[in-house]
């Protein structure tokens, strides 16, 4: 599997939470993995190590800083939107989703968020070497106390990267990145690098590591 699909596999996992306010669960399998990558894919990997491009989610103002040319995927479920900004690395990929709370906002269930990520991804393996298991999950919250679940990702063929879930309400937002262990520094320094250009619509911020 490419690394872009398997990035749609874990980073369209919210879909299948639970928001909290008004219960709504939406199906996993309406955000099925490509095939195969886009063709722009080879022209982002060729870029990213020579400049970062800063993209926004209009329709929550969330921004956040990409190493190469960003690929944006949109989808709509039971009338829920989910906007994927995502760029292929030498290593695998990196990005960010927003999602939309149902009208009225609510509270994400963030450790719901990151099993359903898990189930979601794994759903096919076929073996045990190739599910992503999480660890080093943490909690915290911005500076301006939205919740914050974070959480280091790996398995045993090598794969492993990062994710974020960050609560704001009326949007979740989820930072990933995901690659190999062989490019661990690199994949750390980007994503790193992510986190501490990642602006949020309230103007509150989160540490970077």
């Amino acid at each position: 599997m490419t690394p872009l699909a398997r990035f749609r596999r874990l980073a369209l996992l919210a879909a299948s939470t639970t928001v909290i306010t008004g219960g709504v669960l939406l199906p996993t399998s309406a955000f099925a993995a490509p095939a195969t990558p886009p063709a722009a894919a080879a022209a982002a990997v060729a870029d990213a190590a020579t400049r970062w491009t800063q993209s926004t989610d209009d329709p929550s103002g969330v921004t956040a800083e990409l190493p190469g040319d960003v690929q944006v995927q949109k989808d709509t479920v039971n009338g829920f939107q989910a906007r994927t900004y995502q760029v292929g690395t030498d290593y695998g990929v990196i990005g960010f989703v927003v999602y939309d709370a149902p009208r009225g906002g609510g509270q994400w269930d963030l450790k719901g968020s990151l099993k359903n990520a898990l189930d979601n991804y794994n759903k096919d393996s076929r073996s045990a070497d190739d599910r992503l298991t999480s660890h080093d999950v943490r909690e915290s919250t911005t500076d301006g106390g939205q919740p914050v679940l974070d959480a280091a990702l790996s398995a045993g063929d090598g794969t492993a990267g990062h994710t974020r879930f960050i609560d704001l309400g009326d949007h979740l937002v989820q930072i990933e990145v995901l690659g190999t262990k062989d490019a661990q520094k690199t994949m750390d320094a980007d994503y790193r690098q992510s986190l501490s250009s990642l602006q949020l619509p309230s103007g509150t911020t989160t540490r970077s590591s």
